[in-house]
């Protein structure tokens, strides 16, 4: 047993000890309850702690030395309580002068807010992230993304706050080229659509007239060669037509422009009226023709029959235009997905050139044909394939091609399946199987037409004179306001653009004078912005450039 003269030397050894940093030197306490005992378990609990903070300083310090980010220690009240070189070279501070701030006199927050938003976040979740700017000892703003948690004691008590900040300059610096590049790219595809969209105004508004004084002529006597030759005209209008649509529906693709109807009609009255031009043309080369719509396909579906039709007629031309000898089969079948949608698959199977196993994949590439030679035989500007695995994709479906078709030496078998909906509901039907050569109205029509083309306005003159109606024809909107002030009209054709007024405000201004009759847009742009604006102004129907006689006397008979 001690006496209390060598407890208490040996505290002041323990004492001693430990304040020279010997910190794991320790006496054993006694079980007494008295105050020398009090004194050794307290000494001994300072040694540890000292041992702890000790570790910890060391092991901070090593931190600090090795982050290559700025690292400060705050207190709780955001005040600096130590920091990292790091960030003193880049605030351009000494360690002192940080040590006397407080962290918010150096953000760029003039209003508070950031710090407000951080100490509520730390309060609730103990942590917190902003990206905000540092500003340097010269005033300069640095872009840096700054993470703050709290630092947790020994005792589970908040002791203060760590903060990791990141300069994020280049990060900064990247996102604004970044940026800078989509925009030039955005203006330089708003420049394509706005190029692509004059250049087929100014292309579709002459071949209407081409196309419409061809149709007119053909309802003229003319001799077989004649007829021939009004044919090939035609002909080459609705290809150079067709071409016109395939790149304006590829830019709209591109730019997530492309709209699609949900339309209920039937299906194998379409396929049959779409394919049949096609027959003929088969014939015209000596080819055997057919097609075939399996039981499976319903009646009536609800889909976008113009885009399935697109589909269709460019698989069955392509088929035609590289099949020179033997035949072209077409064929429809169908599978349930549900209770209310399905997939169509169609095939086109060709006994033509085929194509090489190496070129099948590029082959639905913008642009690219299977034989890209100079003297290659066949024609074509190479997008009908791209536009028709684009349009299988949106519609839920895809395209492909297997060369050589089964059982078959040579050609090709071009598939694709798309989703659609069942419905038993029978649609409304708005095509008219009319010989417009021959037809004539019962009654005679008050028609007014506002173009700004001349050879559009006698185009459309003569063909609805021709239909029996009565026809008054002006170049713009504003004349064709005082026009209607002035006469009773029955239907309206009004062109979009035109000088002085366009269709747009004719439209409006003569909807608010009271007129309550029929107008159509008549434009050779078919956007889907231009037509909601059309509806928008009042009209009520739109008619796109270049269109065929047919298309005209439907228009009128659909709203007369």
């Amino acid at each position: 047993m001690l006496t209390v003269q060598q407890r208490i030397e040996d505290i002041c050894t323990l004492i001693f000890e430990v304040a020279n940093g010997n910190f794991d030197y320790r006496i054993d306490s006694t079980d007494d309850d008295d105050e020398l005992n009090a004194i050794i378990q307290g000494v001994n609990m300072l040694g540890e702690e000292l041992k702890t903070s000790t570790v910890s300083r060391d092991f901070m310090q090593s931190i600090y030395k090795g982050v290559i980010d700025m690292l400060f220690i705050l207190n709780k009240d955001l005040s600096i309580r130590s920091m990292n070189e790091v960030a003193c070279q880049i605030l351009q501070y000494k360690e002192e002068e940080l040590k006397a701030a407080n962290i918010a006199e150096l953000l760029c927050d003039p209003q508070g807010e950031l710090i407000k938003y951080v100490q509520a976040e730390i309060a609730e979740k103990g942590e917190a992230h902003i990206e905000t700017c540092f500003t340097t000892k010269d005033r300069r703003e640095i872009p840096t993304s700054i993470n703050f948690s709290q630092l947790i004691n020994n005792q589970n008590e908040v002791d203060g706050i760590l903060i990791i900040a990141r300069d994020i300059t280049e990060q900064k610096e990247a996102e604004r080229q970044l940026i800078l590049a989509k925009e030039k790219a955005d203006a330089a595809s708003e420049a394509k659509s706005r190029f692509l969209f004059n250049m087929s105004h100014e292309i579709r508004t002459p071949l209407n007239g081409i196309l419409g004084f061809t149709e007119l002529l053909k309802f003229t006597e003319t001799d077989e060669t004649q007829d021939e030759y009004l044919e090939l005209i035609l002909n080459a209008g609705k290809n150079l037509n067709r071409l016109l649509n395939d790149i304006l529906d590829l830019n709209k693709i591109e730019q997530d422009k492309l709209v699609f109807e949900k339309k209920n009609f039937s299906i194998r009255e379409n396929i049959t009226f779409c394919l049949k031009p096609y027959k003929f043309l088969a014939e015209e080369k000596e080819l055997t023709f057919s097609f075939h719509i399996d039981n499976s396909v319903p009646e009536y579906v609800i889909s976008d029959p113009t885009r399935l039709n697109q589909i269709i007629i460019n698989l069955t031309n392509n088929a035609i235009k590289f099949t020179e000898n033997g035949s072209i089969d077409v064929s429809f079948t169908a599978r349930r997905l549900s209770s209310s949608k399905m997939v169509l698959r169609g095939e086109v199977t060709d006994s033509g050139i085929g194509i090489p196993l190496e070129k099948q994949a590029l082959i639905f590439e913008s642009f690219t044909q299977s034989d890209e030679s100079t003297t290659r035989l066949y024609g074509g500007s190479g997008l009908g394939l791209s536009i028709c695995k684009k349009l299988t994709q949106l519609m839920h479906g895809d395209i492909g091609i297997i060369s050589p078709p089964v059982h078959q030496a040579q050609g090709s078998t071009f598939w694709f399946e798309i989703e659609m909906e069942y419905t038993t509901q029978s649609p409304v039907v708005e095509r008219f199987e009319l010989d417009v050569s021959k037809f004539k109205f019962k009654e005679e029509y008050n028609i007014l037409v506002v173009d700004d083309s001349d050879i559009n306005l006698l185009r459309a003159k003569v063909t609805l004179e021709h239909l029996g109606a009565e026809v008054t024809i002006v170049n713009n909107g504003k004349e064709a306001i005082q026009l209607v002030k002035e006469a009773d009209y029955d239907l309206i054709f009004m062109d979009i653009q035109m000088p002085v007024m366009d269709g747009y405000h004719a439209a409006e201004v003569i909807r608010e004078e009271g007129y309550d009759k029929v107008i159509i847009a008549l434009s050779a742009n078919a956007s889907r912005d231009c037509i909601d604006k059309c509806n928008e102004k009042g009209m009520n129907d739109y008619l796109m450039k270049p269109y065929e006689s047919v298309e005209l006397l439907n228009m009128i008979l659909k709203h007369l």
